[in-house]
């Protein structure tokens, strides 16, 4: 990430923390009717498809992408992508908008996907082979599966200035160096704390940790709780239109 983005990010998560404290609202620009269009990016295991839907509008220049889920298991997330994928949005929001990665895991409410690999610890930074035989196996090696590699692919291609990603249970917003502002905005937002995630030791091979390592995106985990009201979905797709709104 330059400078200029972080300065310009810096400042404008503080102008959405500004008007959260005051109960308030950003908006960037007026908001209006995007267009809209649904792509496949890759297959899972089983052949079925990950797609994407694109909602812009012209001249949009602040390109958001967000997961709803990569552990199968932990679906709320996928509650918000259902909220950001209709209704109008900021003018200069780029929304790039996955339901899941993992589409095998979701459909059998596991974390894993078919080949009982943890996706999110299957990506190319700090990998190791650990886990075998349990639901956090990382693979036989980096990048092995197909769905991983679709992410990748999406990623460098479209190059986004924020990654958001859907977790549970562990509640809150995952404390990141290369953008805490925009961190503290998006907690704020959500009405979620900042925390430290460990992972149970190095969080080797996630998914957060390579964009952010690895490419000039910036990476943020959100983790809800193990129940999530209609009211913090809500929220948490207000945060994102105006965070990703303000970039």
């Amino acid at each position: 990430m330059s400078v200029c983005t972080y300065r310009r990010l810096t400042l404008a998560a503080a102008a959405v923390l500004l008007a959260t404290a005051s109960g308030g609202a950003v908006t960037a620009h007026a908001s209006g009717a995007p267009q809209e269009s649904t792509s496949t990016i890759g297959t899972s295991v089983r052949g079925r498809p990950i797609t994407v839907m694109h909602r812009t509008g012209p001249g949009a220049t602040r390109r958001v992408v967000v997961i709803g889920d990569i552990h199968g298991d932990e679906q709320a997330g996928l509650r918000v992508v259902r909220q950001l994928q209709r209704g109008a949005q900021p003018a200069d929001l780029d929304l790039w908008l996955i339901r899941t990665v993992n589409p095998d895991g979701t459909a059998a409410n596991r974390r894993t996907n078919a080949h009982g690999v943890d996706l999110n610890r299957n990506f190319p930074y700090r990998w190791r082979d650990v886990g075998r035989g349990t639901r956090l196996w990382s693979g036989p090696r980096a990048a092995s599966e197909p769905e991983t590699r679709s992410l990748q692919r999406l990623v460098r291609r479209i190059r986004p200035d924020l990654i958001v990603t859907f977790h549970q249970p562990l509640f809150g917003v995952g404390a990141n160096e290369k953008g805490m502002p925009v961190v503290r905005a998006l907690a704020a937002g959500m009405g979620l704390p900042v925390k430290t995630f460990h992972c149970s030791g190095v969080c080797n091979g996630s998914f957060t940790s390579w964009v952010n390592s690895r490419t000039s995106s910036l990476a943020v985990t959100v983790e809800f709780g193990p129940t999530v009201s209609a009211s913090r979905i809500s929220r948490a797709a207000a945060a994102i239109r105006r965070v990703g709104a303000a970039l």
